[in-house]
C-alpha cells in the first residue's frame, strides 16, 4: 500500500511525496534523506517510516528536538504505529500521513528536493532575498559581467556575438557557443557545435542535448570561466550542513487542520486497534463537522484558518533564523 507524506509548513502545490510503502523512508534535513526537510530544528536523520506487517511505523532515529505524534512524543529509538491522516511534527515542522491508492512519485530524488527548494524560497523571499539564478564571469577579458535567468524555460545565449544574452570578449568563443535554460529548479547547458568546444568541470559538453549544470561545477568557453549562482540552492546546502537548532521549551506547536479527510485502507487490510500502539493515541475531531453560518464564517472555522497560517509563520521563522545566523 503506497504512504503519502504531505509537508504541511509549505504552501508549495509540489509537497507531496508518494513512496510505494516497501521501502523504510528516512525524514530529516539531511541531503541523503527521502523526504527533506530543511529546518534547523529537524535533525540531518530525525525519523523513518518502515511498513510492519499490514501497518506503517514511525521510528525516532534519536533526534535532537523529538517526533511527536499530533502532541505526543515517540521516545527515542522507539516505534509508534501511525494511521492514515495523522499529523506528526519533527521540530518544527508539520508532516501528515496519507495511506491510500495514490500514484507513487516518479524520480523521489528530484521531487524531495524541490520539496526542500520550495521551503527555502518561501523563507528567502520573506527576507526580501533576490531568487534569481545567475551565471556569472568568474575568469577572462569579462569579469564581473552577469546574466540573470529570470525568465524560467527561455533559452538564453553565450558567446562572442553581439546579439547574444552575454556576450563575451574571448577569441576562442564561437559567435553563439552554448545555449542556457532555467526550468524548475535545474539549469541546464548546451554545447551548440562550438569549433572549441564547452567544458562543464573536467568533461566536454556533447552538443545533443542538454546537461544539468550544478553550481559546483565551473563552465569554460575558451579562456572563459563562468560559474552559477544559485541563492536558494546555496541556502539550503548551508541549511543541510548545518548543526541541529535546540528549541525552547515555550515556543509553540499548533498542530495544522488536516488538509482533507484521512482516507481509510480497503476493508482487507484494516489496521490494528488503538491500544497496539506504545504511546496514547491523540483524540481525533468529531467526525461530523459543524455546518458553517450562511454567509459568514464560523468560530471554528476561523480558528483553523489562524493555526494553518501560524504553522507556516513558524517555519519560516526557522528558516530565517538559520539564514541570518
Amino acid at each position: 500500500m503506497p504512504i503519502t507524506v504531505l509537508v504541511r509548513s509549505t504552501t508549495s502545490s509540489e509537497a507531496r511525496l508518494t513512496f510505494d510503502g516497501m521501502q523504510s523512508i528516512v525524514l530529516g534535513r539531511g541531503a541523503s534523506c527521502d523526504v527533506r526537510l530543511p529546518d534547523a530544528s529537524v535533525s540531518h536523520r530525525h525519523a523513518s517510516l518502515r511498513a510492519q506487517g499490514m501497518d506503517f511505523v514511525l521510528v525516532d532515529e534519536g533526534s535532537s528536538n523529538g517526533t511527536f505524534v499530533g502532541g505526543v512524543r515517540v521516545a527515542p529509538r522507539t516505534s509508534r504505529i501511525v494511521r492514515s491522516g495523522d499529523v506528526v511534527r519533527l521540530g518544527r515542522v508539520w508532516i501528515e500521513l496519507r495511506v491510500d491508492q495514490s500514484p507513487v512519485t516518479r524520480d523521489i530524488g528530484s521531487a524531495t528536493r524541490e520539496v526542500a527548494l520550495a521551503l527555502v524560497s518561501q523563507a528567502l523571499a520573506a527576507m526580501g532575498t533576490d531568487l534569481t539564478a545567475k551565471v556569472r564571469v568568474l575568469e577572462g577579458r569579462d569579469q564581473g559581467l552577469a546574466l540573470s535567468l529570470e525568465v524560467e524555460g527561455r533559452t538564453y545565449t553565450v558567446g562572442r556575438g553581439p546579439e547574444c544574452d552575454l556576450p563575451i570578449a574571448d577569441g576562442d568563443a564561437s559567435r553563439e557557443h552554448a545555449h542556457v535554460v532555467r526550468r524548475g529548479a535545474e539549469v541546464r547547458v548546451r554545447d551548440l557545435g562550438a569549433k572549441n568546444g564547452t567544458w562543464l568541470g573536467e568533461a566536454p559538453l556533447p552538443g545533443d542535448r542538454d546537461i544539468v549544470w550544478r553550481p559546483a561545477l565551473m563552465l569554460r568557453i575558451g579562456r572563459t570561466v563562468l560559474a552559477l549562482e544559485e541563492p536558494v540552492g546555496d541556502a539550503l546546502a548551508r541549511i543541510e550542513s548545518g548543526p541541529d537548532e535546540p528549541l525552547p521549551d515555550d515556543e509553540p506547536m499548533p498542530a495544522p487542520a488536516p488538509s482533507s479527510p484521512a482516507v481509510e485502507p480497503p476493508s482487507g487490510i484494516a489496521r490494528e486497534t488503538a491500544s497496539a500502539a506504545p504511546v496514547a493515541v491523540v483524540p481525533t475531531q468529531p467526525a461530523t463537522p459543524k455546518a458553517r453560518p450562511r454567509g459568514g464564517w464560523a468560530p471554528a472555522d476561523l480558528m483553523v484558518m489562524a493555526a494553518a497560517i501560524g504553522v507556516l509563520a513558524l517555519s519560516l521563522a526557522g528558516l530565517i533564523y538559520l539564514l541570518r545566523g
